[in-house]
């Protein structure tokens, strides 16, 4: 870079920030606290309300989707004011509902909606901005959302028990709205070329771009990910082991990161042990290990990034098995290790597509890939529940979790170097 100081990816960072502190905080940690309150005013079951969550991943799924093929039909600016607009209307409309199939439709659109402004425009964009020091900036901007949980979170619930869930709804979707709108509508640009600039790299002769170049001598998995015209159509991709093995991966690294998340403090409440600080070490380590997965990636590469992302998960599995009342002080080791392992599922996915097929179709398979990946996170909490059920005890669920652990790291693995192959053939044939 010439002159960083005006260096405008710097903007993005920032603005990709605001979204994830307030409207994914929002959204994905602040919907728990409605259920109670609202069953209790409006008649609802708890099993009848729960579905509200189901129709809220079926939204992301398809919003994930959406726009990914949105993305390259219009102008991201426009699809990410639609999406604002239609994000925080969704939720200021919970404040009014009052049938349950209401409540469905609003939390299906607000998920829809927070799509087409979170997980495959925002690494569109920092994957265009940013060569060099991808996976540290992916990182960074998802470590919002859980620094906005930290905050937002316990404000909700406040809010909600002193004025009730109909104020706190619309507020929530009112400083959705007053936050979200801004950056998108001032902002964020989808490529340097927009502005005439280039990509983030380190600047040539710094022992940053020689330790980089030395990395990518020997990481294959990385090769030629970087070029915004490289990489595989997506019409071929979606045909490619690379494709299957890549998916079956997220569906375990889906799984790893919502099975057990649900079911460690029933675990602990079993135990009679204090489930809530357990919980809130395990917050501060995924609030750590998002950004922190994302240097260790630009500095190990992908391949070994997962790696010891695994170790950390198996490690924390068995730390679990062997935890009981008199030996309380692993379930702490455990949730250090699980924090920081689990939200590998932030940065994992958006870097393992880039990587393997290149950015030529990223925004599309990106947003396919993601919907496949959210199957992983509707099926962990249920797998988990059923083993439980049959053995009555979670020492199963647990041994099982480590395998499932390990699909987390060799489906990928074998996913990256297919990739390396089909970008080859793909190079070679001109296609």
């Amino acid at each position: 870079m010439k002159n960083r100081n005006s260096f405008y990816g710097k903007w993005i960072i920032f603005a990709s920030l605001v979204i994830t502190i307030f409207t994914m905080a929002i959204i994905n940690n602040t919907t728990a606290f409605y259920m109670t309150p609202i069953c209790e005013e409006l008649g609802f079951s708890t099993a009848g309300f729960s579905g509200v969550y189901s129709m809220s991943a079926v939204g992301a799924a398809a919003g994930a989707i959406l726009a990914g093929i949105t993305i390259k039909k219009i102008p991201v600016k426009l699809m990410m004011v639609i999406g604002a607009l239609g994000t925080g209307l969704s939720f200021m409309g919970i404040a009014v509902a009052s049938k349950l199939w209401q409540f469905y439709i609003l939390l299906l659109c607000a998920d829809l909606f927070m799509a087409l402004i979170t997980n495959v425009p925002l690494t569109t964009m920092i994957n265009n901005w940013y060569i060099d020091k991808r996976g540290m900036m992916t990182g960074l901007v998802f470590a919002g959302a859980g620094l906005g949980s930290i905050i937002l979170s316990p404000l909700s619930e406040y809010m909600i028990q002193a004025a009730g869930w109909h104020a706190t709804a619309a507020v929530s979707g009112i400083v959705i709205l007053v936050t979200a709108l801004p950056v998108c509508l001032f902002i964020f640009k989808n490529a340097p070329s927009d502005i005439n600039q280039e990509p983030f790299r380190y600047a040539e002769g710094s022992e940053e771009a020689l330790a980089a170049a030395a990395k990518s001598k020997t990481d294959a998995d990385e090769e030629d990910s970087a070029n915004a015209d490289e990489g595989v159509p997506k019409s071929i991709a979606v045909k490619s082991s690379a494709f299957v093995l890549l998916v079956l991966g997220l569906i375990c690294m889906g799984m790893v990161c919502s099975g057990v998340m649900v079911h460690i403090p029933n675990f602990l409440y079993e135990l009679n042990m204090n489930a809530g600080f357990v919980i809130s070490i395990l917050s501060v380590g995924m609030l750590i290990g998002t950004f922190a997965n994302g240097v260790m990636i630009d500095k190990l590469g992908i391949v070994k990034g997962l790696f010891v992302t695994t170790a950390f998960f198996v490690l924390g599995m068995l730390c679990l098995l062997f935890t009981t009342a008199d030996r309380g002080f692993l379930a702490y080791v455990m949730a250090l290790l699980v924090g920081v392992s689990v939200c590998i599922s932030t940065v994992g996915p958006p870097m393992l597509t880039s990587t393997i097929f290149g950015m030529r179709d990223y925004a599309s398979l990106y947003g396919l890939i993601y919907a496949l990946f959210l199957v992983g996170c509707v099926l962990g909490p249920v797998i988990c529940g059923a083993v439980y059920e049959i053995n009555k005890s979670y020492n199963l669920v647990w041994i099982i979790y480590m395998f499932i652990g390990l699909g987390m790291f060799l489906f990928p693995s074998m996913a990256v170097k297919a990739g390396k192959s089909l970008r080859k053939k793909v190079r070679e044939q001109g296609l």
